[in-house]
């Protein structure tokens, strides 16, 4: 505390004139002390009233300006983070290329390192390792299968009536995918193949007969390797008798992410916009069309990976 001492009025007119001098000079100083400090008050309020911005670090190179159902994903979690910026903040998405698949986004994710989310088929291992928004992305378009197969074998799956006709032949797959994990349960030949493109080259080259794909990855599949002589089976589908929801997922702890992506994508679904950007994708518009064809043989198969 400042003390200020001032000659006494008795001493004359020098000292009153003295004192009301020293007085001016202190109060200015005085509103200059509590400028500041209402300046730095006022700083540090509004400093910490601004929510810090949220990072999501996605695998993959971030190009989302194409119809490839990557992009789909990378917009969708884009589209529920922007429905709740009023309420959580703002937010950034950067991408991590590490060059591997699902399962080396899977690890990254479980350790907490390198990614914040990713999307995959909901498997019982994935949901008690992982904390999933189910929230199924495709509509249910995952639950059914179109093949792939070589143009030289269109006439061999015509005769395809009955899961032991198809069982005959061989098919291909990733290793740990869902889709072969659910085959080889239920009987069929598989051939593994080492990278998602090899498999594609592998069929062309007539290593196996089919290459089961869901309704929404037909349409790119098509149109990326049909040069390599690849065909759809005509009016032949296979379906799961329980649904494989294709989902996000977060680290376990992340319960503040996955929160914020549910009550995103909620709100999309409530106004539209949800659906809006799902059927953007060219390759979805044609995987519903399929399932409206009046012609196509539907064949169940089992799936015990299911969790509902």
């Amino acid at each position: 505390m400042w003390i200020l001492t001032l000659p006494s009025v008795q001493s004359g007119s020098a000292s009153i004139w003295r004192a009301d001098r020293l007085l001016r000079r202190w109060g200015a100083l005085t509103l200059l002390l509590l400028g500041v400090s209402l300046s730095l008050g006022s700083a540090v309020a509004s400093t910490s009233s601004v929510s810090p911005v949220l990072t999501v670090t996605l695998s993959g190179n971030g190009i989302t300006n194409t119809n490839d159902p990557y992009a789909y994903y990378v917009n969708m979690l884009r589209l529920a983070l922007e429905k709740t910026r009023a309420t959580d903040g703002d937010f950034d998405i950067n991408f991590h290329d590490h060059g591997g698949g699902i399962e080396r986004d899977r690890a990254m994710l479980i350790a907490g390192a390198g990614i914040d989310a990713m999307w995959a088929s909901v498997t019982r291992e994935r949901a008690e390792k992982l904390r999933v928004i189910d929230i199924d992305l495709l509509k249910g378009l995952n639950n059914y299968r179109a093949l792939l197969i070589h143009q030289n074998n269109k006439a061999r799956f015509a005769s395809v009536k009955t899961l032991h006709d198809l069982k005959k032949f061989k098919t291909g797959t990733g290793p740990y995918w869902t889709d072969g994990i659910i085959l080889k349960d239920n009987g069929f030949m598989l051939t593994y193949g080492s990278n998602y493109g090899g498999l594609f080259k592998m069929l062309s080259l007539r290593r196996f007969d089919f290459f089961s794909r869901g309704l929404h990855e037909i349409y790119s599949d098509l149109a990326a390797y049909g040069d390599l002589g690849l065909i759809q089976a005509p009016h032949l589908l296979l379906k799961y008798d329980h649904p494989v929801h294709y989902c996000f997922f977060v680290n376990k702890e992340n319960k503040a992410l996955a929160d914020r992506i549910e009550r995103g994508l909620r709100l999309a679904l409530a106004d539209g916009s949800f659906d809006a950007l799902f059927f953007s994708m060219p390759g979805f518009q044609y995987g519903y069309s399929l399932l409206r064809d009046a012609q196509q043989q539907v064949l169940v198969i089992h799936n015990k990976t299911n969790l509902q």
